[in-house]
């Protein structure tokens, strides 16, 4: 606290006090006791200001109650953790919205090598091609529950898929584009 802020505290608070001090002999209270009530008052009014112009010391600040994020990790390792605890419920099976849309990018992917996991007669090269254990999770019995160990089985398989046979040359676009003699 600095020697200005001291000497404005003491005005107020002698001020606070005089002005009581005065109001209690307006109002009938001897010398004395106005001058001791008056005295309390510029102790309480100097506590009160001391007290709001000292600046708390960092250790009485609150701590933050998480942790502070960790440093970042290349290929992003905690939104990865994030998103699979997102994916579990129940600690035990994965959530539908999760199983729809790996079913979908499943469809996606096998539709690449004519397979739709739709088909009945498209579920034994299904299994030949993914395994056993994807294709048990493709399949879309909902009432099933799938652990995420199955879960992690189908995703690798859907990884390891071949890439699908390229579509034939690439036709040049011409670099140009104002004309519509296409």
């Amino acid at each position: 606290m600095s020697a200005g802020e001291i000497v404005r505290n003491l005005v107020i608070a002698a001020f606070v006090a005089a002005l009581v001090g005065g109001a209690a002999v307006v109002l009938g209270l001897d010398g004395p006791h106005a001058i001791a009530l008056g005295g309390g008052v510029l102790a309480l009014v100097l506590g009160l200001l001391a007290q709001r112009s000292v600046v708390p010391s960092t250790d009485l600040a609150p701590s933050d109650l998480e942790a502070p994020d960790p440093e970042p990790v290349v290929a992003g390792r905690r939104d990865l953790d994030q998103l699979a605890w997102s994916m579990v419920e129940h600690r035990t099976r994965i959530r539908g919205i999760v199983l729809a849309r790996v079913r979908a990018i499943a469809t996606h992917r096998l539709a690449h090598h004519g397979l739709d996991p739709g088909r009945a007669e498209d579920a034994a090269a299904i299994e030949a091609l993914l395994g056993p254990a994807a294709a048990e999770v493709l399949r879309s019995d909902l009432d099933r529950p799938v652990t995420p160990r199955a879960l992690d089985a189908t995703l690798h398989a859907l990884d390891r898929l071949p890439p699908p046979a390229p579509l034939g040359p690439v036709r040049a676009v011409s670099s140009d584009r104002t004309s519509r003699a296409d």
